[in-house]
């Protein structure tokens, strides 16, 4: 028996070893780590940090029973979101509703404890290891008290899709709830249209930024892909920006208005 013993080990050994290279799928994780969203709170850092590849910007996949007339303040909402990829066998996400400094708007309330979780102090809400399989698709539901003291609530959501538990082929995906506060709708409206254009875009050594509605308190910062910031306000010239001395790549920009609504765009640097 003493001499079965060391093969066995020996075996277990190379299974973990063999797997951990060649993506065989093992097991499920229990929920993303905290501080992935996407969100300037969190220096923009999502998916792809682990899973690598580059992250694409989706629309409507975080939904809410908050009224078009928005929300009320104290009152409890149920948020839903929703991973979609054709032929995709495992989903998962983490969201978190947040202030351009990060800090959490409103409470996160879990109501299905089988599929998800809070974590990072109840801030962000993500899947548990049972609520990770699907076909094509897969949704998470919880709750959400909405706070007392703000009139606007991003919810900043980051999804991850993969085959049968292999990191090849993973997709990253972005999006953003925007809800506001009851009374408050009518007088933000506006600000929905507002963008950023960015040329040339692939571009070499000067960028320039356009937004619908310029102010000279418009601040700008430039994010690499791995959510590290590379370059701030301090460097922007009129609507021009130096990046020569950034290594080729693909960016982010933040641009943060006189009001506090944030807007990205991304560009390449050839």
């Amino acid at each position: 028996m003493k001499k079965i013993i060391p093969y066995i080990f020996a075996g277990a050994l190379v299974y973990v070893v063999l797997g951990s290279f060649t993506g065989i799928k093992f097991g499920k994780r229990d929920g993303t780590e905290p501080g992935y969203t996407g969100s300037p709170g969190d220096s923009l850092k999502n998916c792809t940090v682990c899973h690598g590849g580059t992250a694409t910007d989706v629309e409507g996949w975080i939904t809410s029973t908050v009224p078009q007339t928005g929300f009320i303040p104290g009152q409890r909402y149920t948020i839903k979101a929703t991973n979609t990829e054709i032929g995709g066998t495992r989903f998962g996400f983490s969201i978190s509703p947040q202030a351009i400094n990060g800090d959490l708007l409103g409470t996160l309330l879990i109501t299905d404890t089988t599929k998800t979780k809070l974590v990072g102090n109840d801030k962000y809400a993500t899947y548990r290891a049972a609520g990770v399989d699907g076909v094509d698709s897969l949704s998470w539901t919880f709750d959400w008290v909405a706070p007392n003291d703000v009139n606007e609530v991003i919810f900043y959501g980051a999804f991850n899709s993969n085959f049968e538990g292999h990191k090849d082929g993973d997709k990253t995906y972005l999006t953003r709830l925007r809800l506001y506060k009851q009374g408050f709708v009518g007088l933000t409206t506006n600000l929905r249209t507002d963008f950023i254009s960015v040329y040339p875009n692939p571009a070499i050594d000067i960028i320039n930024i356009a937004t619908a509605h310029h102010s000279a308190n418009n601040k700008v910062t430039v994010f690499n892909i791995n959510g590290l910031q590379v370059i701030n306000n301090s460097d922007l010239i009129g609507n021009q920006l130096n990046i020569q001395f950034l290594s080729k790549g693909i960016y982010t920009i933040l641009l943060t208005t006189e009001s506090g609504n944030t807007y990205t765009k991304k560009f390449v640097k050839f």
